[in-house]
């Protein structure tokens, strides 16, 4: 095999090795099954320790595991190993002991020891990133000057001035359209609500860095959300109701607040509300993803995998997700797909969501869509199709 074929034979077994890393650690998580985990993450080994001998000396090391039944191991994309084995796994600590002998005995950035559930998060942060990916970083946002970073009693300045605002300057509205192949006009079948985070920030924190504090940023944004719950429950908003959807973090699904949205929903509205969560979301907390999509589909309403990008979907299979809905993020790339790849990542018939192309900003995006099935579309494309 050429040295091109064999890299991409390699990369495609690892990708492999990662999706079925990531099946067992949901595994685990939903039938809170204790698995010991010995991650070498050759990433992180010193540049001089990086060449090809060194690796084999390693991986020489982890020789044993492989041979051991009980023992399933994991050659990632980027050159990880990830072994797991129930307790006792003494072989994965001999395993960890002659690593660190190997390297150094304060190298347990490099040899890490994991146990799961507990640390499934962790796990699956680390397995996105040997595919290229970064689940634990929300995108950049665009580079500016900003104060200092968030304190706690910034934050409860700003929890009561989000509890009194009014979130409509703050919040974009983006159709979701029925696209018929055969012409037609565009049929709306839901709107799309997004607050946008940087506009809100700076209304109520003017010069304060949220970015550099996340859990009081994930507690702004709570707050936010649930603002945004009570606004659609206010009479005009009820009088002059659509279908909606909404992305919300597992937390919010989960708290009181959301309960008090459901409760004041008039009769028969609840399946006309999609409830996105983010992949971020998803990958940071398993268990808590779990118990958010089985609330909202067992009270009526219908939960989807929010923005997710193509290279994502073996992580997190939509066929196996139990969602509704999968909002499929189009790339310039995904028509290199094939269609029967494409196909087996969204699941088998019957088991795949509704899936909505998003981010449509093109014509060969609806046609990509259009030759795959898709026939659910939302971009700025799709908005001037509307205006026009």
């Amino acid at each position: 095999m050429s040295g091109l074929g064999a890299d991409v034979d390699r990369r495609a077994l690892g990708t492999r090795a990662a999706a079925e890393l990531a099946a067992l650690v949901r595994d685990s998580v939903a039938a809170n099954a204790v698995r010991d985990v010995l991650h070498l993450r050759i990433g992180a080994l010193a540049p001089e320790l990086r060449r090809p001998h060194h690796q084999r000396l390693l991986r020489d090391v982890l020789e044993p595991l492989m041979a051991a039944g009980r023992t399933r191991v994991f050659d990632l994309p980027n050159g990880d190993v990830v072994a797991v084995a129930p307790p006792p796994a003494l072989g994965l600590e001999t395993a960890r002991i002659a690593l660190l002998r190997a390297l150094d005995a304060s190298a347990t950035e490099v040899v890490r020891a994991m146990r799961l559930p507990e640390e499934a998060a962790q796990l699956l942060a680390a397995t996105a990133h040997s595919l290229g990916l970064d689940p634990d970083q929300a995108p950049p946002p665009p580079p500016r000057p900003r104060g200092v970073p968030i304190a706690t009693a910034d934050l409860v300045t700003a929890e009561r001035a989000i509890g009194q605002a009014d979130l409509e300057p703050v919040t974009t509205t983006q159709a979701v359209c029925r696209l018929d192949p055969e012409g037609g006009p565009a049929r709306l079948a839901w709107e799309d609500r997004r607050i946008k985070w940087d506009a809100l920030a700076e209304a109520v924190l003017p010069g304060i860095d949220i970015a550099a504090a996340p859990e009081l940023q994930r507690r702004l944004a709570r707050s936010a959300e649930l603002r945004l719950l009570a606004e659609l429950v206010r009479p005009l908003a009820q009088r002059n109701w659509r279908p909606t959807g909404l992305v919300l973090s597992p937390a919010t699904l989960l708290s009181g607040g959301f309960g008090r949205f459901e409760a004041a929903l008039p009769a028969g509205r609840r399946e006309s509300v999609t409830i996105g969560i983010t992949p971020r979301d998803a990958l940071a907390d398993p268990a808590g993803f779990v118990a958010a999509r089985d609330l909202a589909r067992g009270h009526g309403f219908r939960l989807a995998l929010d923005d997710a990008p193509a290279t994502l979907l073996p992580l997190l299979p939509p066929g196996r997700l139990g969602i509704d809905v999968l909002r499929l993020r189009w790339s310039p790339e995904l028509p290199g797909i094939p269609g029967p790849t494409i196909a087996a990542l969204l699941g088998q018939p019957g088991q795949a969501p509704l899936v909505v192309l998003t981010g449509v900003d093109r014509p060969a995006a609806i046609a990509w869509g259009w030759e795959i099935g898709i026939t659910l579309f939302q971009g700025p494309l799709v908005e001037r199709r509307r205006e026009g």
